[in-house]
């Protein structure tokens, strides 16, 4: 029993150790030619999106995180609508073809920007309310809000 009890706190550190952060991607999309400030090209036409889309009803929720910190991706969907929850590489792969098919930009319309997020992100549009948060490569950051 003193031996397992000796073990404990070095099992915990162990633990600590390797879980890391879950919502890192190791393995990032291969990069198009979207032109950032460096002229470095981007995967994305961003480098930050959040996602909050909430239906009536409990656990009726669709999320999506996507972060270029720090020069770190993180990616997650939280989708409780089909009882999916990815983290890091998972979620980027697949996020990365939903992300291809988007074509607006820091001038498109709101209610242009939120019909091909539902569309791409095939969400129904009886949602009760509706978030998105976009960094563009520029560094302008646009929200882009409906409540129903």
């Amino acid at each position: 029993m003193k031996n397992i009890l000796k073990l404990v706190p070095f099992l915990a550190v162990i633990m600590l150790a390797g879980c890391g952060d879950q919502d890192e991607v190791n393995n990032p999309p291969a990069e198009n030619n979207t032109q950032t400030n460096n002229n470095e090209t981007a995967a994305f036409s961003f480098k930050e999106f959040e996602l909050d889309v909430d239906y009536k009803g409990t656990n009726q929720d669709y999320e999506v995180e996507y972060d270029t910190l720090e020069g770190k991706i993180e990616a997650s969907i939280e989708d409780s609508i089909n009882d999916k929850n990815l983290h890091g590489d998972e979620a980027m792969k697949e996020l990365t073809p939903l992300f291809d098919q988007l074509t607006f930009n820091q001038d498109t319309p709101q209610a242009e920007v939120i019909q091909e997020v539902l569309k791409v992100f095939n969400l129904k549009d009886d949602y009760q309310e509706f978030d998105l948060e976009v960094t563009f490569e520029d560094g302008m950051k646009k929200q882009y809000e409906q409540h129903q």
